[in-house]
């Protein structure tokens, strides 16, 4: 028969006192591993999501100045290839005025008109040059493209226009009539496609221009449906002529690894955006 002790507790009530910490210590550790796997899930959504956002944004802003005009000329259209997972485009890397024509083969350009991402690059951009009356017939305006030898920001603009950029260009021609004023667009060909690296796919971005290897901008994506392109016409149907593509659908689709809720299992999340052109407002 077992007697308390005097001031003590019966071995029953001490196997009692540690039977009920160990539920409440058991249901405590189960509920901060409950917590720590959906905390850690929530992270990991987020962190996909922004990382879809932030890629988004880099698409739109860079698809959003391409141009386009139906059955016009290669330099009139901005969309080289158009294929769902893939695109071929001529990317605005800037825009400024011309200030001096002095030379056969050189366009200078004012800085202070100038503005985009950066300098122009020799072997890398396209100056666009608009010409007026450029046509057979002598009426028709137009962009004319010509490579870039060497850039130089040593030479200022005449009178008070301040410092300039001079772009060597090779064909001596093209420089005949320009005058102060006329627009110049600096571009590069590049592409952007859905790729696998590693066993993982991702958004690739590559400066065609330049011969770059494809590097990566976005990922991980899902595996053959990540990066999705839609073309659209003026009446918003799918079409396939890239001189057609008035505006232009885009899904990114990524996934994480233990994002469910609790369960370690994969997630995936999806944002779907559309961007227009930047002259689809004409027929």
């Amino acid at each position: 028969m077992l007697t308390r002790s005097r001031g003590g507790l019966t071995l029953a009530e001490i196997m009692i006192a540690l039977a009920l910490t160990l539920v409440v210590a058991g249901t405590l550790y189960s509920l901060l591993i409950s917590t720590q796997r959906t905390t850690r899930a929530q992270s990991r959504r987020v962190e996909l999501q922004s990382n879809l956002r932030a890629g988004s944004l880099i698409v739109l802003s860079e698809l959003r100045e391409l141009a386009g005009v139906p059955g016009g000329s290669a330099i009139q259209n901005d969309i080289l290839v158009a294929r769902s997972t893939a695109l071929v485009y001529r990317a605005m890397r800037g825009l400024g005025f011309v200030c001096d024509v002095s030379s056969a083969t050189a366009i200078r350009i004012a800085r202070s008109t100038f503005s985009g991402h950066r300098d122009p690059q020799a072997g890398r951009d396209e100056a666009l040059v608009f010409v007026a009356g450029a046509g057979a017939d002598g009426s028709e305006d137009r962009w004319l493209a010509t490579g870039i030898s060497s850039v130089a920001t040593s030479a200022s603009c005449p009178g008070s226009a301040g410092p300039g950029i001079t772009l060597t260009v090779p064909s001596s021609g093209l420089t005949a009539g320009l005058e102060a004023g006329t627009p110049v667009r600096i571009t590069e060909v590049m592409e952007l496609r859905l790729y696998e690296s590693e066993g993982r796919s991702w958004l690739g971005a590559r400066s065609v221009s330049s011969g770059e290897a494809i590097q990566p901008l976005v990922g991980p994506l899902t595996t053959g449906s990540g990066f999705r392109l839609e073309y659209l016409d003026a009446a918003g149907t799918p079409v396939a002529d890239p001189t057609g593509i008035r505006s232009i659908r885009i899904a990114l689709r990524g996934s994480a690894e233990g994002g469910g809720w609790g369960n370690g299992a994969p997630v995936e999340e999806e944002l779907r955006a559309q961007v227009m052109l930047r002259n689809a407002v004409r027929p």
